[in-house]
């Protein structure tokens, strides 16, 4: 599949409701990215049908929309769907209220876990956890808690008692900066699921649940927010934003200012069907 140009005017015009990633789309990680403003001011003028669909788990709906507008975009807490608020949900359907939880992240991830009825746990806390949430890549020490967490993980799996590991945020790598990329919770994750494999073999106890994009939860929630699944979903991901709308079928439309850098539709020529966009989009404007 080839993918073709677009515009905002032409998205608008086709669907009826729109999702936007936050990081590599309408913000650097630090700054709004040329436009943003502008763009975010004229769909709240128009009353337009947008979300921010993003991964990061490591902040509250609250204090995104404080961020966003100290980037000068007001960005309401209802517009904001982000993987952090699909943790309550997790939580009642697999009955882990009162779970003793360790929570990798920030105090906002650990309030996802407390709010959604789990026990929280410190990294070294003499109690085991039955469930591990990693909602950032900081700032404990890499190599000393996947090395803890491997003994752990593993111990329990032995024991016949596994602990359920739950990643939020899918993002290998996010934008930190106008040049300068970060990695995201799930490359810790990865290495240690790939340790536990090579210790036991391959079982779904040992890897991690995965609730944000490119997984169907968060699409969900948006067109269940959004009203209408006439809706398209515009990042900068191909292997989260753009293969989760691919997975439950919307449409998508990458851009060029973060992860992504293929601006011409020859370069998806040899991609998969299901990292291949819709549309490239060029411009906020």
């Amino acid at each position: 599949m080839i993918p073709s140009y677009i515009d905002l005017e032409a998205i608008f015009d086709h669907y009826d409701a729109v999702f936007f990633d936050a990081y590599g789309v309408l913000v650097d990680g630090i700054d709004s990215l040329p436009n943003a403003e502008h763009l975010v001011n004229m769909m709240n003028t128009s009353a337009m049908n947008y979300f921010i669909v993003t991964n990061d788990a490591s902040k509250s709906t609250e204090s995104l929309s404080n961020k966003f507008q100290s980037q000068g975009m007001r960005i309401p807490v209802e517009r904001i769907v982000n993987s952090g608020s699909l943790i309550s949900g997790y939580y009642r359907d697999q009955d882990l209220l009162g779970r003793p939880t360790l929570v990798l992240g920030t105090t906002d991830s650990r309030a996802y876990v407390a709010g959604s009825g789990g026990r929280i746990l410190d990294l070294y806390s003499p109690t085991e956890p039955d469930v591990i949430l990693f909602s950032s890549s900081g700032p404990y020490d890499w190599e000393s808690t996947l090395n803890h967490l491997l003994n752990l993980v593993s111990k329990r799996f032995k024991e016949k008692d596994p602990i359920q590991m739950v990643l939020p945020n899918t993002d290998f790598i996010y934008q930190d900066g106008p040049a300068e990329f970060g990695m995201g919770a799930a490359a810790f994750v990865k290495t240690l699921e790939e340790a536990l494999m090579r210790l036991h073999g391959k079982h779904d106890f040992l890897r991690a649940s995965k609730l944000g994009k490119p997984n169907p939860p968060i699409f969900i929630e948006a067109i269940r927010r959004a009203g209408s699944d006439n809706a398209v979903m515009i990042g900068d991901q191909l292997e989260t934003d753009i293969l989760g709308a691919n997975n439950v079928g919307l449409d998508s439309a990458v851009v060029t200012t973060g992860i992504n850098k293929r601006s011409d539709p020859k370069e998806f020529k040899d991609m998969p069907d299901n990292l291949t966009p819709r549309y490239i989009l060029t411009s906020l404007v």
